[in-house]
């Protein structure tokens, strides 16, 4: 028989992930369920040889905002999910001790993780080899710093293929805006001095934050509508997010 797709599932509440602790190597679909009444993600990291759970938190709170310490790896997940919203990445996995964090702060500014969402997973060893999963339609390749999108994006349940073909780590937050609305202003709902109320827009999902070199795709259902790839990582080198530096990608779906 041909080697399966090895799906596992996760929910996301205000403050937890719930899902398996334990999962076999090879190729895994990831389905996130956002069961929370706020936005949430899954950052999947790479706990390097002799690093503690612990031990990544206190790096991961001394780290510049948005970057990862020198030696961690970002590993991919499920991008910020509106609540209600579910969304599905597929990719590789390797053997080892990994990490799932959420990023998302809460209206006081607190990330996520630090109120509890960090949970530990470790991938065992398995002979089952990666599948071949056909190439999508749609590919997007993150760059320093954007976005390079290939095919068209339409109406319906679609995967799509990403790529890091940059230097730095990246991610393809996937936004739909509200009409009328732009991604400029749905970033600023998330500035320090921004009034209360939902941002102009919602998380769809898309493919969150992997190193250099990695991939893999993201399903998502597509209305008629706007919509907006972005990378919220940081650059080392200036601190400013990867979207200030034009890692934004627009786009209409008819």
């Amino acid at each position: 028989a041909a080697p399966e797709v090895n799906e596992v599932t996760y929910t996301a509440t205000d403050y937890l992930f719930n899902g398996p602790q334990f999962i076999p190597s090879g190729t895994t679909k990831f389905v996130l369920d956002n069961q929370g009444m706020e936005l949430h993600h899954q950052q999947l990291i790479s706990l390097p040889d002799g690093m503690t759970v612990d031990g990544l938190m206190a790096e991961l709170a001394a780290a510049e905002e948005g970057t990862f310490p020198t030696g961690v790896n970002a590993a991919g997940g499920v991008s910020a999910l509106n609540p209600g919203l579910s969304g599905t990445v597929t990719m590789d996995m390797a053997a080892g001790e990994y990490v799932m964090v959420c990023f998302v702060p809460n209206a006081e500014g607190v990330p996520h993780l630090a109120l509890g969402m960090v949970k530990p997973i470790t991938v065992i060893e398995s002979d089952t080899p990666p599948v071949a999963v056909q190439a999508s339609e749609v590919s997007i390749d993150m760059v320093d710093f954007g976005f390079a999108v290939t095919g068209a994006i339409s109406a319906g349940t679609q995967t799509i293929d990403v790529s890091n073909e940059g230097e730095q780590d990246h991610e393809a937050f996937l936004l739909q805006l509200n009409p009328g609305a732009t991604v400029q202003d749905f970033l600023a709902a998330f500035a320090p001095d921004a009034p209360p109320g939902p941002p102009p827009g919602k998380g769809l999902g898309g493919f969150q934050a992997i190193a250099s070199g990695g991939g893999g795709s993201f399903t998502a259902d597509f209305t008629a509508g706007d919509y907006a790839l972005v990378c919220f990582i940081g650059d080392p080198n200036t601190g400013a997010p990867h979207f200030a530096l034009g890692m934004i990608h627009e786009f209409t779906v008819q």
